[in-house]
Order: C-alpha cells, then sequence, then structure tokens
C-alpha cells in the first residue's frame, strides 16, 4: 500500500493488530488491508485503509494501551451510516457518549471499541470536515489548556498547513474561559481535530499507544522533524520514536527504513533491523552498514551453594525463570520460552507488575554445554555467554555480555547483577 500522506495514524496493539485491521476495513466501505510485516510466522506490523485514507497496526504487547486522549473522527453522511457504524464499532466495547442529538450535530456518539481504540461517530458532510476520518487530540491533565499552542506549533512545522477553526469556552459553560472547545487545523493537507478536555478529574493522556508516523525522504528532514519535535521538552526514544513537548508521541521515519526492512535479501533486512534498534533518530547510512564489533563487555558473577543439576535446572526451564527473571520486587516475567539448543530461540517478557511497561528480551543460542556454559546472541546482535564453575563453595555464575548503547555502563551492571543475584537467592532457599 502506498501513501501520499505526510503523516500516517499509528495504532500499538497488544497481539491483535491483524484481526484489528480486518475489523475496521469490515465495517467502513471502501476500506482494505494492505501490506503485512511478518517475523517468522508472528504478524508484526499491518498496513490498512480506511475509505483511501492509510493507517498502520503494530503488535507491539501490553506496553501502552488506548484511551480517549486520542481518537479518530469518523463522518457519517446518512442515518442509517451513523446507527450501522455505531453498531458495529460498540460490539464489544462501550459507550462514552451515548449516540444523540447534540448542539452540534443531529447525530453523535462517542465509543470506545472491544480493542480499547475510542471513536467519535458524528452525522455530517465530509466536505464540512474534509476528511471521512480525522484525528483528534483531547488535551487533559497535564496538557490541559495547551490545545491552541499545540496546534499552532504544529502548523507552524509542517509545510502545507493552516488553522480551520478554534472555538473557545466562554463564561458560564463546561470548560475554563479561554480554553478550547473545538479546533480543526491542517498538517500537510490532512486535517486534524484538537480540544481542551473542559473536565478536571481525568487523569488519562496522551501516550505512544496512538502515535504518528512522519513519512521523510531525505536525512536532512529527519534531521529538522527530529530536532523540532523533540525541542522545548520532548523526549527521545528510540528506533526513530519521539515524545514532543505536549505528550504527543512521532516516529520520525525516512523512506529508506521500511523499504530495506522489507528487503528481500534476508542479509540487508536484517542489518537494518539491527542499526535501527541501536538508533534513537534513524540516520539513512548507518542502515547498509554492517554493524561494529561491541568495544565493551561487562561481567556480572556470584557464587550460588547448590548443586550444579538443581542451578541449570533452574536457570534454563521457563516455569523456574519466570520465578526468579527480574531485578526488582516491582518486575516479574509473566512469559518465558526457552528452546535450549545451538539454534534454539528464547522470549522473556519482563514487566512491571503495575502493566505499564514491558519487553521482550530474546535472542537464538549459538551453544549449549550442559552444566557448564550457555552462549548466546540478542536480537539487536549483541553477545552473551555464561559460565557455570563448580568449586568447593557451590557453583560460580559468570555472565558476560556485550554492553548497549542506550543506558550507562554502571546502570547494565547493576541491572545484570541484581537479575543473578535474585537467581542465587531463588536457587538456595529450599
Amino acid at each position: 500500500m502506498t501513501t501520499t500522506q505526510k503523516i500516517t495514524p499509528f495504532l500499538w496493539f497488544d497481539h491483535q493488530a491483524e484481526e484489528a485491521a480486518n475489523f475496521y476495513t469490515s465495517v467502513f466501505d471502501h476500506s482494505k488491508t494492505g501490506k503485512i510485516v511478518r517475523h517468522g510466522d508472528a504478524v508484526m506490523v499491518v498496513d490498512f485503509s480506511l475509505g483511501g485514507q492509510p493507517f498502520t497496526a503494530l503488535n507491539g504487547g501490553p506496553r501502552f494501551r488506548f484511551n480517549p486522549s486520542t481518537s479518530i473522527f469518523a463522518v457519517c453522511e446518512t442515518e442509517a451510516e451513523t446507527d450501522a457504524v455505531w453498531n458495529k464499532l460498540i460490539d464489544g466495547g462501550m459507550a462514552l457518549m451515548p449516540l444523540d442529538r447534540y448542539d452540534w450535530s443531529d447525530k453523535y456518539g462517542w465509543l470506545q471499541d472491544r480493542y480499547g481504540l475510542t471513536w467519535q461517530i458524528s452525522l455530517g458532510k465530509i466536505e464540512d470536515v474534509g476528511q471521512k476520518f480525522t484525528p483528534s487530540f483531547l488535551f487533559t491533565g497535564p496538557q490541559r489548556g495547551k490545545a491552541e499552542a499545540a496546534l499552532h506549533f504544529y502548523t507552524q512545522l509542517f509545510g502545507n498547513s493552516s488553522v480551520a477553526v478554534v472555538l473557545h469556552y466562554h463564561p458560564g459553560e463546561a470548560g475554563p474561559e479561554g480554553t478550547v472547545k473545538y479546533a480543526r487545523f491542517n498538517l500537510g493537507g490532512q486535517v486534524f481535530i484538537a480540544m481542551d478536555n473542559p473536565m478536571m478529574e481525568q487523569t488519562f493522556g496522551f501516550n505512544e499507544a496512538f502515535s504518528f508516523v512522519v513519512h521523510c525522504d531525505t536525512q536532512a528532514e529527519v534531521d529538522f522533524f527530529w530536532e523540532k519535535l523533540t525541542a522545548d521538552g520532548g523526549e527521545e526514544s528510540m528506533c526513530g520514536w519521539l515524545k514532543d513537548k505536549f505528550g504527543v508521541s512521532w516516529q520520525i521515519i525516512p523512506e529508506a527504513l521500511p523499504r530495506l526492512l522489507s528487503d528481500p535479501d534476508p542479509a540487508v533486512a536484517q542489518r537494518a533491523m539491527n542499526a535501527m534498534l541501536q538508533m534513537r533518530k534513524i540516520e539513512i547510512d548507518k542502515l547498509t552498514q554492517s554493524p561494529e564489533p561491541s568495544k565493551t563487555a561487562i561481567t556480572v558473577e556470584n557464587t550460588v551453594h547448590a548443586p550444579i543439576e538443581k542451578i541449570w535446572r533452574l536457570w534454563t526451564e521457563p516455569e523456574h525463570i519466570r520465578n526468579w527473571n527480574n531485578a526488582s520486587d516491582d518486575w516479574h516475567t509473566p512469559k518465558a520460552v526457552n528452546d535450549l539448543r545451538p539454534g534454539g530461540k528464547f522470549v522473556f517478557t519482563m514487566a512491571a507488575k503495575d502493566g505499564s511497561f514491558s519487553f521482550d528480551f530474546e535472542g537464538a543460542y549459538d551453544e549449549v554445554v550442559e552444566n557448564k556454559r550457555i552462549a548466546y546472541t540478542m536480537a539487536d546482535g549483541r553477545k552473551a555467554a555464561i559460565t557455570f564453575s563448580p568449586n568447593g563453595a557451590g557453583v560460580h555464575i559468570a555472565e558476560t555480555f556485550d554492553a548497549e548503547n542506550m543506558h550507562s555502563l554502571e546502570m547494565q551492571r547493576a541491572g545484570w547483577q541484581a537479575i543473578l543475584d535474585n537467581f542465587k537467592r531463588y536457587a538456595e532457599q529450599g
């Protein structure tokens, strides 16, 4: 699927990206799924279009959840279409504002669908808005009152942009006087909506579940958007992701990246993937370079007072890995898959217990010598090895791993040491 849109809405699902894309394309006419990117048999990314407008869905795990801070405003031009779309989307979901007559529409409703994504369904004319599906920002929590500043910031940043309408709350209305009741603006020829939340008690806010991909042709363009969107309190993240000063998530992606990731030559695609995983801002020339060997290796070690056979079993069996593979009590490993053989793969899902964050630690085994040594390559290409050396005091365990570039060496050493120390406590407790 090709797109001439400068900005594409990007939706983060736990594991239902393909299912959700198929569902949404069944709800709206003139809609279809497009390219599907897989890792082995697993679906990673699904492109789809609704009414000809491109969207992308990602299977990213449970780390981020949709909330009403970013929704999709959908215009339906007949009452029959409005009712049909509402009834399909709300199946398995819930109404946030019931489908009814309001001051601004003869028929309007706000709902959360079965996947958590929120929609505003409105009877009206597409020509009055400018497009059928429009991303809508609700500035709430600490961002409440900043909608107007944000829309002016965005329209100054993107070419072919303008402010269409800004309506403010007046004295006696629901929201604080002067804040934005409703605003519509264009970025690169695409329509967006912004509102300030009139209610103080709402605590949800923007997050990575709903982000926006900015398609760039050149490195200079990547550099420009990266610098502008991270300025004045924005935050850099990994793999081209960032948050701007209002908390909205963006992905600044050069045309070369998806092209290289889908290259028919697996070596080219893997080289680009490994390079991307080491980057914050995407640097196009590095996507095709062979990775430099790691210059820094870190070793953590401890002695465990238990028989080697027990230690090996607790270290390698998934039901035990889930019990010790965490650096602190507020983290855990809810899922562990371990194919312990040369060429076999492992995936350990490491998550904060409050559900705020999770990631998969994964790789493939290079060497497995029972009761003696394990060596593996992580998904980003770094190497690690563990040796088990029985001695008079027990079994000395030493882990040596290539350092990554995102965190300090001290932080990495402390994290791996804490996990090893936790294993020692688990193995010695009974």
